[in-house]
């Protein structure tokens, strides 16, 4: 692990209420991989071995059937994700795959569960991270069930947008179809809500968009872009 991975680790609502020394004497326990685009990092239905946070890369989360699979969630730098499974010593309920290039942190399961149940601010920032994931469900669901394609999209970006700017150029965390997925829309439908908000000033190609003015757009969103 390198000296400048620590910080980084402590940006997850996990970490963030533990001691720095403790919090490095529980990494001792843990090991971090290079893995190339398309490793795979845990797959639906095995039982959860390590818990992963994310030191560089993109990773999707994906959900998996017959004979298709659906992008559920992105995690970047300084993400843990699938904790529920390894809390729970429940198989993953997604698929892991990194997006490009990227070096995990992988804390064998068992360990993390021991520090866990012996370790208050770790507890609690489990408690942290978890209620975040639940309020992250309940705004998909919301959005799945009451916006168009237009409006998950316009509030997708808005997340991904500083507040109280003027001109911005967002990064989208994965190529269109992928951002598709995540939407729940296909991807012509992707492409006609992208156009569609062309009167509203938003521009671009690929994963690159541009929003001429937040604040519209803003406007436009209103309580949808609440998350």
């Amino acid at each position: 692990m390198r000296t400048t991975d620590l910080p980084l680790i402590r940006r997850s609502r996990l970490f963030a209420q533990v001691a720095e020394p403790d919090l490095a004497a529980m990494l001792t326990a843990c090991f971090v991989q290079t893995l190339p685009e398309g490793a795979v990092l845990c797959r639906q239905g095995e039982k959860a071995e390590f818990l992963h946070v994310v030191l560089s890369g993109r990773v999707g989360l994906f959900g998996e059937a017959a004979r298709d699979e659906a992008l559920v969630e992105f995690f970047g730098p300084g993400d843990a994700f699938i904790v529920p499974a390894v809390v729970l010593d429940a198989p993953y309920l997604l698929t892991a795959r990194l997006l490009g290039e990227g070096r995990i942190l992988m804390w064998p399961a068992p360990a993390f569960r021991a520090q866990v149940r012996a370790t208050g601010p770790l507890a609690y920032g489990a408690v942290l991270l978890l209620s975040g994931y639940w309020r992250t469900l309940v705004g998909q669901i919301k959005d799945l069930k009451l916006l168009s394609a237009i409006e998950r999209l316009s509030a997708f970006l808005l997340a991904l947008a500083p507040r109280d700017t003027g001109p911005v150029t967002v990064t989208l965390p994965g190529g269109r179809r992928l951002m598709a997925g995540r939407l729940g829309v296909t991807p012509q439908s992707l492409s006609r809500a992208f156009a569609a908000l062309r009167p509203l000033g938003v521009s671009g190609g690929g994963r690159q968009v541009v929003i001429a003015d937040p604040a519209r757009l803003r406007e436009f969103a209103g309580a949808r872009a609440l998350k």
